[in-house]
């Protein structure tokens, strides 16, 4: 029988209600406690509590009422509740993610092994002892934190048996304690024994079975939906009696803030994706993003650039003080004030400086080439960058670099400076490119003035040059000039300058059943009519089709594992059972190395290029005139699917869609309902052949 100990308590300057109990795990006990509404931790304290209420002894009685295994005791008197904690041992409520400190009657003869079987680690706490100590040490599968004074090994049982021997074979007693109980490895419990254990509502209890329902969908493993249905119950636990579906985001943020407090590391992160699976892949919503940390500062500063590359993008650099400058900034990567301080003899102090830095001499060579062409042809006389005698400052050195890349044209420099800093961002290859390439040019169409000195009335008459353009090419542009000009820059785009274009609905191209049989009729090469069978069957991206290896395909179970899509997620598509002779033809004749499909050069993958130009030519002479690509392909699978029959929702999950918003473009093209609606003109026609026949002259 679990007790819970209720006792009104002062904390933070306010009366509350503690709860105190026996922590050992995630139960229902533990569940219900983290739904309580307004609930909070005290970490000095050790206890959940709410605010202090005069009816609370009720109001806790009836909330735990669906516990009958619980024991509640109502006490305001501090020994009692003591007493009451001696008796429960040292199995105190610990702060979530918390490592449990050393007992205070710790004796030099004892270690602590505290299991975290949650978080797969183990702790190992020992006396002041040397020996020991070491022989830790030399086990080399754990690391010693110093700030914490414990030990952090994985969570494996092999380590688990080794290091109780070694600490045994020492001469110290271990005592073993969990933090938080290991994984377990079940599939989702019924939603009615949710019911009996946190007493959900008609309303909840049926939002939770349609989420049950629709997460049965997804690729997961049993234990992650288990996860997501245990932080969904324990949502709508918190928002009992409320309407759920109207949540505003307000609302919805305070509560994940409220759990950011209690919840650390992947615990709070399957409580978000619980939350956001239900609104936006359940309920079809907008996208929710929690700002709960800091976001990475963009890295800002110059890029290094290699010498004999450096070397290659300063030859149409004329003068040899701007070859320095450029040397200095991108390739020593010297602030601007160091180059700034450097006098006009600084040529042995420098070089031995930076030889004793371990600088190579070819690198020390350049500098001493440069530093005698300036001292031969300008004579500075005090520093070795200056103007009639005078110093440059920090800035104005920073805008002479500027005016150095405009004058000679190093849109090469621009481009490795801010390739470098896409680089450290999360994007994927393809968006840093496209980012990339779009700000290049923008600088180039400007003469490669930097950014900084561009004006906003500029950017959008750019914006105008582009606006016969697709929509989705004007959206790219708007995206990396925000992000270059905010993120990098700090420079303010103003949305009167800056306006995304309105983008249009244009239902998917795709081919008939007719034109995709005559396509694959008239394709002889084995290799070409594989892959066009394997695109149109599976529904798959280029990229998609381009990375899949031979080891993805499972013959077995009929289906390809797609590894890192669109959007950086996993899935599955379908294989045909009458692909696999194919398949097995494909593979005798070209035998591919790596990929499925590869190029001339063994372990290469294909190009999209030449997938194209295989489509291109079969359409041709399969009679197809209009204008084809490989994407209409992938629509050919949805259409056909939705077309057979087959529900929305498998259709989202195969095609790899995140909104079923994107899924539901293909129902408007199989809906017949405007089959049946006849043209005004069809009656006209009819009356006329009408008339015709009456005026015909007899025989």
């Amino acid at each position: 029988m679990s007790v819970l100990n209720v006792k009104v308590i002062e904390h933070r300057g306010a009366k509350q209600v503690g709860l105190f109990y026996a922590y050992s795990g995630h139960t229902d006990l533990d569940s219900l406690t983290r739904a309580l509404p307004k609930r909070s931790y005290s970490s000095s304290k050790k206890c959940w509590y709410i605010p202090y209420r005069e009816d609370f002894k009720d109001y806790l009685t009836t909330y735990y009422a669906s516990l009958e295994d619980l024991s509640l005791v109502f006490d305001h008197n501090q020994e009692s509740v003591d007493r009451q904690k001696s008796e429960l041992g040292d199995s105190r409520t610990p702060e979530p993610a918390e490592v449990i400190k050393p007992k205070k009657d710790d004796t030099r003869n004892t270690v602590f092994m505290r299991i975290d079987g949650a978080g797969n680690r183990l702790f190992v706490e020992h006396p002041n002892s040397v020996h020991l100590f070491n022989l830790l040490k030399n086990t080399k599968k754990g690391f010693w934190i110093k700030a914490k004074k414990y030990w952090v090994f994985k969570g494996q049982n092999e380590n688990y048996t080794a290091l109780h021997q070694l600490i045994r074979h020492a001469g110290y007693e271990v005592e073993t304690v969990y933090i938080s109980s290991p994984k377990r490895q079940q599939t989702i419990p019924p939603p009615v024994e949710k019911k009996q254990h946190l007493s959900l509502g008609p309303k909840e209890q049926s939002l939770l079975n349609t989420y049950s329902d629709t997460i049965t969908l997804k690729r997961l493993s049993p234990n992650t939906r288990r996860v997501y249905v245990d932080f969904f119950t324990i949502f709508l636990g918190a928002h009992r009696g409320q309407d759920i579906e109207r949540l505003t985001y307000k609302e919805i943020y305070s509560y994940v803030k409220s759990e950011s407090k209690v919840l650390e590391g992947n615990q709070l992160n399957q409580s978000i994706a619980a939350i956001k699976f239900f609104y936006e892949r359940v309920l079809d919503r907008d996208k929710m993003f929690f700002r709960l940390q800091t976001p990475a500062k963009i890295r800002i500063g110059p890029v290094f650039i290699p010498l004999d590359r450096l070397s290659k993008i300063c030859e149409p650099v004329s003068l040899a003080n701007d070859r320095l400058l450029l040397f200095l900034v991108f390739h020593l990567r010297m602030s601007y004030q160091d180059i700034c301080d450097l006098t006009s003899d600084c040529k042995d102090h420098f070089m031995q400086l930076r030889r004793e830095s371990g600088q190579k001499e070819e690198v020390l060579e350049y500098f001493a080439h440069l530093y005698d062409e300036i001292q031969a042809n300008h004579h500075p006389k005090n520093y070795l960058f200056e103007v009639n005698e005078v110093g440059y400052k920090g800035k104005e050195l920073q805008q002479k670099l500027f005016a150095v890349i405009q004058r000679y044209k190093l849109s090469d420099i621009y481009r490795a400076q801010y390739g470098y800093i896409l680089e450290g961002t999360d994007y994927s290859p393809k968006t840093k490119a496209m980012y990339l390439g779009a700000f290049i040019k923008f600088l180039e169409y400007h003469h490669l003035r930097h950014p900084t000195h561009i004006r906003n009335e500029e950017i959008r008459d750019y914006m105008v040059l582009h606006r016969e353009k697709s929509s989705s090419h004007q959206d790219n542009m708007v995206n990396a000039f925000k992000f270059f000009f905010e993120k990098v820059h700090k420079s303010e785009l103003s949305e009167q300058y800056v306006i995304r274009p309105r983008k249009g609905f244009f239902l998917p191209d795709y081919f008939t059943n007719e034109e995709f049989t005559k396509i694959i009729w008239v394709t002889e090469n084995i290799k070409h009519r594989f892959l066009l069978s394997l695109f149109y069957s599976s529904g798959m991206r280029r990229e998609e089709v381009r990375n899949l290896k031979i080891s993805d395909i499972d013959l077995k179970e009929n289906r390809i594992f797609i590894r890192s899509a669109k959007g950086k997620k996993d899935r599955y598509s379908l294989f045909s059972e009458h692909l696999h002779s194919m398949l097995a033809t494909y593979l005798a004749k070209e035998n591919p190395k790596l990929y499925l499909f590869e190029g001339a050069v063994p372990g290469t993958q294909y190009s999209v290029s030449s997938m194209a130009s295989v489509l291109k030519r079969a359409a041709k002479s399969a009679g197809i005139r209009r204008r084809v690509h490989l994407h209409m392909l992938r629509h050919s699978f949805a259409t056909h699917l939705l077309e057979d029959g087959w529900d929305i929702r498998y259709v989202q999950e195969l095609m790899g869609h995140r909104s079923i918003k994107t899924t539901t473009r293909y129902t408007q093209i199989v809906n017949d309902a405007l089959q049946n609606v006849k043209s005004p003109f069809d009656k006209i026609h009819q009356q006329l052949l009408n008339q015709n026949d009456n005026n015909h002259s007899p025989p």
